[in-house]
């Protein structure tokens, strides 16, 4: 089977694939830089051997160079997805001696549909915030012999938890005798970038965890829950992941005993505590500032949220279907879903505060909050490459301006997550990761999603062909 995968991935390579050349040019389209806030008409971008050599405008004379005209297009730095699990399978849950075990079951061939899908829509980086270390080694040295087609990645391990539930091939439990410091030390030796530390770690382990990742030159990320997200920001945190900061010590004083004493667990205080919370309160307006100050970056997956405050929506839950490996599709369907046992009452109230949540966004972006575009690839509704515009398109309808996102999805992120140096501009000396759309995005970020090209490492992709997987 893994025989036969490779040597269908090793056909798809030499489909898509403009042979190597020494140079490119590529010309005729309006070149939109985010970093600068600027579009240039009648462009033109000189590649060399992966890297852009030139930018200008008009024609250049350069004779030696394979021409590639791309009239009437729009060009933007390669995308970046901050929050793609792009290793994970489809989960299931099975019992144990009477107890719960929940499990992802990894797929070579999912994992390469999911990388083929991403480069299909302009995704050239991503950071994989959990995952099995020994599939994400082996998905970096697949695009290193050319058995993936796929964006660069930049990962977490497993993720550390303190959980009464395992859960298989995403999850390392902390232990009496497998401390917080100890499983970070061994992701490190793994090659991990970053230690993702989970919600059901007390206070002291996140610290715990930090300083661990720290010691070993790693960046520490979390999900969190009671745990605020001003205090983790105090410990030193990095990153957070979710437009969720659902910890009770952020509601009003007055609030949090009944918030506590009637919350639901699951899904249910993702819409729950936004009806508890005041975003004009002291509190919210300390994390907000604390955030910003300490230059703690966020990707708010609205993307991954939308299909459970809206997922009596069929409409919405089936748009995107097409994109998604068949064996992800039916686990989106019968799998553990945010909204799971939601009835008509919750969705009512979900889809009443879900303006709050993009308010949030809103208003963290403009107190200088650093923010990413993340989507979480692998929830349930999440498809490959597409969702990134989707979330995209989400920040705009919160009132960012487009020029932000789109810096949010290029060059922002490629700071944050520590390769700006190589790529998310397009700039001279940098990679070569280039998409070519349609149409203008700004008055429409959903338009990112109309790629008619891509450059992928000096490598031109036709994202028809990708997606179709021949």
């Amino acid at each position: 089977m893994k025989r036969r995968l490779l040597a269908a991935i090793a056909v798809i390579l030499a489909a898509n694939a403009s042979p190597a050349q020494a140079r490119d040019l590529y010309y005729g389209f309006t070149l939109l830089d985010p970093a600068t806030a600027t579009a240039t008409p009648d462009s033109y971008i000189l590649v060399e051997n992966g890297r852009i050599a030139e930018i200008g405008r008009g024609r250049p004379d350069a004779p030696d160079a394979t021409p590639h005209d791309m009239t009437g297009l729009y060009a933007l730095p390669g995308l970046i997805d901050t929050h793609a699990h792009v290793t994970l399978g489809p989960v299931s849950v099975t019992a144990e001696n009477g107890a719960p075990r929940i499990r992802t079951t990894p797929s070579d061939e999912i994992t390469a549909h999911n990388a083929r899908m991403l480069l299909a829509f302009g995704v050239a980086t991503i950071r994989n915030p959990g995952g099995p270390a020994a599939e994400s080694r082996r998905y970096i040295e697949g695009l290193a012999n050319g058995s993936i087609l796929g964006p660069e990645m930049i990962y977490a391990a497993e993720v550390i938890e303190r959980s009464p539930v395992p859960f298989e091939n995403l999850v390392t439990q902390v232990t009496p005798t497998h401390s917080v410091s100890q499983i970070v030390a061994e992701q490190a030796r793994s090659g991990a970038r970053y230690a993702k530390l989970y919600i059901g770690l007390s206070e002291a382990e996140v610290a715990e965890g930090i300083v661990a990742a720290h010691r070993h030159g790693m960046r520490a990320v979390a999900h969190l829950g009671d745990l605020s997200w001003t205090r983790a920001a105090e410990l030193g945190v990095d990153a957070l992941v979710h437009m969720m900061p659902v910890s009770p010590d952020l509601l009003p004083a007055d609030r949090r005993d009944a918030y506590r004493a009637h919350r639901r667990r699951g899904g249910f205080e993702f819409f729950e505590w936004y009806e508890a919370a005041d975003l004009d309160a002291p509190d919210v307006q300390r994390m907000i500032a604390t955030l910003a100050r300490r230059r703690v970056h966020l990707d708010a997956t609205l993307v991954a949220f939308q299909p459970a405050f809206f997922g009596n929506d069929p409409a919405l839950l089936d748009r995107d279907r097409r994109y998604g490996h068949p064996a992800m599709v039916a686990n989106w369907r019968a799998g553990l879903r945010f909204d799971l046992g939601w009835q008509a009452g919750d969705y009512r109230r979900a889809q009443a505060v879900w303006p709050r949540l993009l308010e949030l966004t809103r208003r963290l972006y403009e107190a200088g909050v650093p923010l990413t575009i993340g989507t979480d690839l692998a929830n349930p509704f999440v498809a490959p490459g597409i969702s990134v515009s989707r979330e995209m398109a989400l920040h705009q309808q919160a009132g960012i301006p487009a020029w932000a996102v789109l810096r949010m999805a290029t060059s922002d992120a490629a700071q944050l997550i520590g390769v700006g140096e190589r790529t998310g501009a397009l700039r001279p000396g940098l990679e070569a990761d280039i998409l070519f759309i349609g149409a203008d995005p700004r008055p429409d970020l959903n338009r990112v999603a109309d790629v008619r090209a891509v450059v992928n490492n000096g490598v031109l992709l036709d994202p028809e062909r990708l997606r179709a997987g021949n």
